[in-house]
């Protein structure tokens, strides 16, 4: 029984352990699959596709009548037949017949509004998740800054300790002492720097968090990652996949249809109209024709020009999201065979700094050599640092390019269907 007992307590105490663990970590894609569907910002990209939707209607009911209630009180006129059959109240009705496919324009472009701002929730979709990606990186990175900072300033801590020794027998090394507590106090301010850059880019990534995240909740969300694999993995040579792309497509279709709207309403209009008062019944059909309108002239010019920058647009985006996927490819790969390089090297330059370190204490070299030493392996260790950090950046990068952030952290993948 007691046997029994103790285990039972050890699984507990290595339960609990376990769960501290598990909590002490909040990767970045169980941030983002929170984010990227609770954020208002997509409340906000929801709202505008309904509004879209009613502004189709709107455009729809141009087909409609409209039917409206008038009182009429006349107060003088002047023509060969008077007679009072204006006043008092009436219903009077209209209908288009014919408008040389003005409306048939405003519902197509209204419609492509619509598909505009679908596409435009999944492009402010892939954009958080760069936002929230680039904060928690950058946590990241002035997170293991700190770490070997940390560790060059422990160096110099010892180092000024056992220089302290030395001055008290031998105070013509105060020099010596000096030089140290100087190398000493860059090192604290850099550490200071990334610390301030860590806890910055922590507070910010709060916003999207249940709880205010901590050094220690951040791990490397690309552990382990071959560039070559995740390339493969997440490219997307279809560009009209790409919600940026298909989004200023739409764009461009709805300038399009629209200027052909504009174009149309300088045409005559053909309504059918009616009214019906306690005297009089007329139905007419009712042509109108604006003759001289410069308005309508310019109005249809800046569609036309809307138009085309919406086509440049597209093709900029066209070429932008080639050169990003390009540039973030080089970088993945370039900067994963540098940190391994850097990896070797430090292990390497731990050897200089202990052998400085004896040579030292047989007065075989100077202290300015041992400093120099420390300054060395902190470079090399930021030169890795710098190297993995970079390869993240990049993969981030490449995720965005090819609209890929959301299926990366788990989201369903981008639907060319209406939703």
């Amino acid at each position: 029984m007691k046997c029994n007992k103790v285990l039972q307590i050890w699984f507990a105490i290595l339960f609990n352990l376990l769960t501290a663990s598990a909590l002490a970590e909040v990767p970045l894609k169980e941030i983002l699959l929170i984010a990227l569907e609770r954020d208002p910002s997509l409340d906000e990209a929801r709202a505008n596709i309904l509004m879209a939707e009613s502004q189709t209607k709107i455009s729809e009911a141009g087909h409609e009548p409209v039917i409206s209630l008038v009182n009429t009180g006349v107060l003088a006129q002047k023509h060969t037949n008077s007679s009072n059959r204006r006043s008092g109240p009436s219903v009077m009705g209209r209908i288009n017949l014919y408008s040389w496919g003005a409306i048939e324009s405003e519902i197509e472009r209204d419609k492509y509004k619509e598909d505009f701002f679908r596409y435009k929730f999944y492009e402010i979709r892939e954009q958080l998740g760069q936002q929230i990606g680039s904060l928690y990186l950058a946590a990241l990175r002035a997170k293991e800054n700190i770490s070997i900072y940390k560790e060059s300033l422990q160096r110099h801590e010892k180092m000024i300790k056992e220089l302290k020794v030395i001055v008290t027998y031998d105070e013509g090394r105060i020099s010596e002492l000096n030089e140290a507590l100087s190398r000493r106090n860059q090192v604290e301010s850099t550490l200071l720097q990334y610390e301030r850059t860590m806890y910055n880019a922590l507070s910010r990534l709060s916003r999207y968090t249940p709880k205010n995240l901590m050094p220690a909740d951040l791990v490397d969300p690309f552990l382990n990652v071959s560039a070559e694999h995740f390339i493969a993995k997440y490219r997307n040579s279809n560009i009209q996949s790409n919600p940026t792309f298909v989004a200023q497509k739409k764009e461009f279709e709805a300038a399009r249809a629209d200027a052909n709207s504009v174009k149309a309403r300088r045409l005559p209009a053909i309504n059918l109209e009616g009214s019906a008062s306690r005297r009089e019944r007329e139905v007419y059909i009712n042509m109108s024709w604006d003759l001289y309108n410069p308005a309508s002239k310019y109005q249809e010019r800046n569609s036309y020009y809307s138009q085309k920058a919406a086509e440049a647009r597209m093709q900029e985006i066209e070429l932008e999201v080639a050169q990003q996927a390009h540039t973030a490819e080089i970088d993945m790969v370039h900067n994963q065979q540098l940190a391994k390089v850097a990896h070797k090297q430090i292990a390497l330059q731990k050897n200089v700094v202990t052998d400085t370190e004896l040579q030292f204490q047989i007065a075989m070299k100077s202290l300015l050599n041992v400093l120099d030493a420390y300054q060395e392996l902190t470079t090399v260790q930021a030169t890795e640092i710098a190297a993995r950090n970079d390869f993240r950046d990049a993969a981030l990068l490449y995720l965005v390019s090819q609209a890929r952030v959301s299926v990366w952290s788990g989201i369903a993948p981008l639907s060319l269907d209406k939703e």
